[in-house]
């Protein structure tokens, strides 16, 4: 009913105002409308915004009903910006016009700097002072980056110089915010627990320009999760687990009851939605990407375990991670509460193996060499991610495709934020911008670090010969070394240095 009377009022106010002789007439008939027609009409997306500033100001009442936090400006910011709408709350207040103008100027700035990229950078690699203009841009990034996402998706081959260039801008703006993050994250207490959290930091830092978030990760796992509690009513419909609120933490103490509960998760994750170790294609990065995991439903150990261990621990099972060597585990405690505890109290779980339950000796035989007790103990959240990121290492090592060693970079810049002092990894990152003709000046901090290290601080000196005096000066401070004073060796080392060793694959 409604409906049609709206459908009707648009009808007719076209006539109403073409019958009125004067303008005042028409504008009366108008203004008269209830509220309501007069909105959906404001809003039935054939207004500009210059319409809708050019509509407010001709009557009191039509500026009343176009102000800035009304349903006709959220729906001009909506339409223009839709990506943008999942960042504002329905309970929040918003002066939607003054959002519109803060959007506005902040894609013209956008659009500025690309510009001013092609321009400068046409010839030559952006260097990292090349960003220092974005840094220092006013009003919100996320405004930014939304016009730099406008731009990548602007259609055909138009503009393909700014699509460039937006690119590597939208990269390196997502990638710094991305690692201050997980920078503050890893400095939460060590029984701080949130190991989803951490392996979403990884995933997005390794795919900045995918819209990954830990929300979206966390509620397709709940979703996962309602599907093992309609499993887990039917083996035990007053089974504690089914009264958990989401948030809640609570842990349940029987074994029999928890039992139930793997019993179910096993049946959703390997039986019905066919989650499985990916053996065909083992040393592939997706396998690590929690958001891929969930996507493809396959993945190594490690990012299996985390999922397996992220459900178990919603339900109420006190799951812990086991850094176990070649092929990450889960431990369910079997003892007593309080009791003193050895490894053979405890099951290990294989989330790649569909949720197999080992004993100590069964995990011996699953790498197939026997291991210390030491290596059955549970690991912290910084433990696990420096795991994650050492696979990523290890397979950007492997990488012969992308030229630009992509993946490696990646990880390296995510292990050295966990480790900033690992001397191999900071000789390893000089030595692969220096391969790739790139960012001398990201090489600063490694080589004030390894220039407390005599002789690799020589090493990385006699590389830096390789740039021009100018940039050497900028980019290692201090009396230069002169190659003929290095022995005959150290003259060995710097003419022909080996790419420091790196962990294999250990998932």
């Amino acid at each position: 009913m409604a409906a049609a009377l709206v459908d009707s009022a648009m009808e007719v106010v076209p006539a109403l105002v073409e019958e009125a002789a004067p303008e005042a007439a028409g504008l009366s008939c108008l203004v008269n409308l209830p509220g309501e027609v007069l909105e959906y009409i404001l809003c039935s997306g054939s207004l500009t915004a210059a319409d809708i500033g050019r509509v407010s100001s001709t009557c009191r009442r039509l500026r009343e009903l176009c102000q800035g936090s009304g349903k006709v400006w959220k729906e001009q910011f909506r339409v223009r910006w839709p990506s943008l709408m999942k960042h504002y709350s329905p309970t929040d207040y918003v002066n939607w016009l003054e959002e519109y103008k803060v959007r506005q100027k902040a894609g013209l700035e956008a659009r500025k700097i690309v510009a001013s990229f092609s321009k400068r950078f046409f010839s030559e690699h952006v260097p990292c002072n090349g960003f220092s203009d974005i840094e220092n841009l006013e009003g919100p990034e996320i405004f930014f980056e939304d016009e730099l996402v406008c731009i990548l998706n602007m259609e055909g081959r138009k503009a393909l110089t700014w699509k460039y260039y937006a690119k590597k801008i939208l990269y390196y703006l997502r990638q710094q915010k991305i690692l201050n993050n997980l920078k503050a994250f890893l400095q939460q207490p060590d029984d701080y627990e949130s190991y989803l959290e951490g392996a979403v930091y990884i995933d997005q830092y390794c795919n900045p320009l995918s819209d990954i978030s830990l929300k979206d990760i966390q509620a397709q796992i709940d979703s996962i999760v309602e599907l093992v509690c309609k499993t887990l009513r039917g083996i035990n419909s007053r089974h504690p687990s089914l009264a958990f609120k989401a948030g809640e933490s609570s842990m349940i103490m029987e074994i029999e009851l928890q039992s139930q509960v793997l019993d179910a998760m096993n049946h959703v994750l390997y039986d019905q939605l066919k989650f499985k170790g990916n053996r065909m294609d083992y040393y592939n990065a997706l396998n690590l990407y929690m958001h891929q995991v969930l996507i493809r439903r396959t993945g190594i150990p490690i990012s299996m375990s985390l999922l397996y261990l992220t459900i178990a621990r919603q339900l109420g099972v006190p799951l812990e991670p086991v850094n176990f060597p070649s092929h990450f585990l889960l431990r369910w405690c079997q003892g007593a509460e309080g009791a003193t505890l050895d490894i053979f109290d405890y099951i290990y779980i294989d989330a790649f193996g569909k949720g197999k339950q080992l004993t100590v000796k069964e995990c011996e035989y699953l790498i197939g060499q026997h291991v210390t007790a030491a290596l059955y103990g549970v690991v912290n959240v910084k433990k696990v991610l420096q795991r994650m990121v050492g696979n990523l290492l290890s397979l950007g090592k492997r990488e012969g495709i992308d030229q630009s060693y992509q993946l490696l970079r990646d990880s390296l810049d995510l292990y050295l934020a966990m480790y900033p002092d690992q001397v191999q990894l900071l000789l390893l990152q000089a030595r692969l911008y220096f391969h790739l003709g790139i960012w001398p000046e990201k090489c600063h901090t490694s080589a004030v670090v390894l220039r407390k290290d005599v002789a690799v601080g020589k090493v990385l000196g006699s590389y830096l010969k390789m740039l021009p005096p100018a940039q050497t000066a900028a980019v290692f401070p201090g009396p230069p070394w002169d190659p003929k004073e290095e022995n005959e060796t150290l003259y060995q080392v710097t003419t022909c240095l080996p790419a420091p060793c790196c962990p294999e694959l250990n998932s």
